[in-house]
């Protein structure tokens, strides 16, 4: 299938590029901003006087909210207030970061990270918008872009942060997104066209969200506390029961509502289950695997292990894996052109496999951390390069939106229990009043590189063809991978 459409223009009342410029900015500005708790975990764990398991929080309760706000957005943007939902995300996302900027405690920094959170679901927002108002090679090019933002983002929050810390602290940074995330909402509002006439309205399902983001917090807390609280407590247990329980409500609840929230049958239906699952592995492995190095970079050595570094030259040894991120994608096509385009998506998941197997087995020297980002880097982004593509070349028009945000979120939802899941392995390898052992290291980046191999396989065995035998008109290009 196609996703040319021949009824849509390539360009926009007020510029095609410049709106391809417009959408690439919102959704790079909300993945910057959300990835910013990444190298602060050890500062705030210090500066507010917190464990490194509460100090996580501030990377966990970003995935959680991106998690349940990423389909809330992308049902609005099903519908005609696409434009109206970018600019209040990107107006949301500067608020948080303007609460962590000034409020000068830890629940204050929780909340503005919890807002920032919907920096996220620019993705899914920007897909719809690109959806209405591109075609042909524009529109594939512009999907591979933004689906890659997020790692792109990730990747260059890690630096800014750095540099942020070195001339004052981590504050600086949320006042530099509070600026860049207002000037953005400003941007969008100006440059990005109303929908247009004929689309439809759509129905929210609040109740569903409030179940699965209490059934996730539940089950989050449980896995990431754990070990603090004793694995058989009776806090434990009540946390994973209520959140399994929750999470079973809102199954029942989405299958049975006729406007979900997330729509499992569209989100399991043959072509995108594939899709999602590997999304969802692949989510567990890179969040998950890059939390490790990042605390083990910035742990203070002892006993040959952690390298001491500050967050600025954390920030830059992250940068390796933005870079490689960025130019991964014409890279993604030149191995479809070669061997088959089904071949992309488990190259990618496994690449970032083998970039935290070889991080468990060389992890002393400064290279190796640089290797290893690089590798991530290589891996997500051919693999997030082909996500969006696959998943609106196999869903309707009017479903786009709806499609890609489960992607999106399926992608979150495995990075917040890959984040958690390090959180609680470190945590039972840490002694009382000490820092992890190195074995609590090996033991997360191998745990996380063995999903991401579960990845290639979901990746290889499930995901068919893109395109069935004889579907392409004579002379038509691929539409997944094309010409630039």
């Amino acid at each position: 299938m196609s996703t040319r459409q021949a009824a849509a223009p390539t360009t926009t009342p007020v510029g095609g590029r410049g709106l391809i410029a417009c959408l690439s900015f919102a959704a790079l500005t909300g993945s910057v901003v959300a990835g910013l708790g990444n190298p602060i975990i050890v500062e705030v764990s210090v500066e507010r006087d917190v464990s490194l398991a509460a100090a996580q929080w501030t990377l966990i309760i970003t995935l959680l909210v991106a998690v349940v706000a990423t389909p809330v957005v992308s049902r609005i943007a099903d519908g005609r207030l696409r434009r109206q939902a970018l600019v209040a995300a990107l107006a949301i996302v500067a608020l948080g970061s303007l609460i962590g900027a000034v409020v000068p405690t830890f629940a204050g920094l929780l909340t503005g990270r919890a807002l920032q959170g919907l920096g996220y679901a620019m993705v899914p927002l920007t897909v719809s918008i690109a959806r209405e108002w591109l075609s042909g090679s524009v529109l594939d090019r512009t999907l591979g872009v933004l689906s890659t933002s997020i790692a792109v983002g990730v990747g260059l929050g890690n630096p800014v942060m750095g540099l942020c810390v070195l001339l004052v602290d981590y504050r600086l940074a949320f006042v530099v997104a509070f600026l860049v995330s207002t000037g953005g909402a400003v941007w969008v509002l100006r440059r990005v066209p109303p929908a247009g006439p004929g689309t439809r309205r759509v129905r929210i399902d609040l109740l569903g969200a409030a179940l699965l983001g209490a059934g996730l917090a539940g089950t989050l807390l449980a896995v990431a506390r754990g070990d603090a609280w004793g694995w058989t407590s009776p806090t434990a247990l009540t946390s994973a029961s209520a959140g399994v329980v929750l999470l079973a409500l809102w199954v029942l609840r989405s299958l049975r509502t006729p406007a979900p929230l997330i729509d499992l049958r569209l989100a399991c239906s043959r072509g995108v289950l594939g899709v999602n699952l590997a999304a969802t592995l692949l989510g567990v492995c890179v969040f998950g695997g890059a939390a490790a190095v990042i605390l083990l970079v910035q742990r203070p050595p002892g006993d040959g292990v952690g390298f001491g570094y500050s967050v600025f030259v954390t920030g830059l040894l992250m940068t390796p894996m933005a870079v490689a991120t960025l130019f991964s994608p014409p890279l993604a096509r030149a191995i479809a052109r070669r061997v088959g385009e089904r071949v992309v998506l488990p190259l990618g998941s496994a690449v970032s496999a083998v970039a935290f197997g070889t991080f468990a087995l060389m992890h002393d020297r400064t290279w190796h951390v640089v290797l290893t980002m690089a590798l991530m880097g290589v891996g997500i982004g051919i693999a997030y390069s082909v996500m969006p593509v696959l998943i609106v070349a196999r869903t309707p028009a009017e479903r786009t939106a709806s499609a890609t945000g489960v992607n999106q979120v399926l992608r979150l939802l495995g990075g917040s229990v890959g984040a958690a899941g390090v959180a609680a392995v470190l945590a039972a390898h840490t002694p009382v009043g000490g820092q992890p052992a190195e074995s609590g290291y090996v033991v997360a980046v191998l745990a996380v590189g063995s999903v991401g191999l579960l990845s290639a396989v979901a990746g290889w065995v499930l995901v068919p063809s893109a395109q069935p035998p004889g579907h392409r008109e004579r002379g038509e290009q691929d539409p997944l991978f094309v010409d630039s």
